[in-house]
């Protein structure tokens, strides 16, 4: 339950917050684009952290935590860049520019690797499940 309030809600609503504050940092000219501009980028992020959720969700038997943060933060680079070049990258193409693709990959590897860490359970010891075990079942 934990996994999934991080993942799903915890992450687009910091990355809506995030957004918006650096929206209005920049003091853009149309202050009503900025709202737009952050919740299309929390839906974004909803869709990724669905997907790199269920990969820590899957992996958090099998690998320990200084592991399995930096493959999910992966995933969620390549899962928010590809998203990105493929769906609002068609639709918006003659608004963005090419540069901005890194930076959601960039975004997207930090908010999901920072999800990973925080709906990790610090408390549990023995979390990590031999490979042999792994293989019977």
């Amino acid at each position: 339950m934990k996994r999934a309030l991080v993942f799903l809600v915890a992450a687009p609503i910091s990355v809506f917050v995030a957004t918006f504050f650096l929206g209005a940092a920049a003091g853009g000219k149309s202050p009503g684009f900025i709202p737009v501009v952050a919740t299309a980028m929390a839906i974004v992020t909803l869709s990724v952290a669905m997907l790199a959720g269920t990969l820590d969700a899957f992996l958090v038997r099998a690998l320990a935590i200084t592991l399995r943060a930096p493959l999910v933060a992966a995933v969620g680079a390549i899962i928010a860049s590809g998203l990105t070049s493929g769906l609002v990258y068609v639709v918006f193409n003659h608004l963005l520019p090419q540069e901005p693709l890194a930076y959601v990959a960039i975004g997207g590897a930090t908010c999901m690797g920072l999800c990973s860490l925080l709906a990790n359970d610090y408390s549990c010891q023995g979390a990590m499940v031999q490979a042999n075990s792994l293989l019977r079942k």
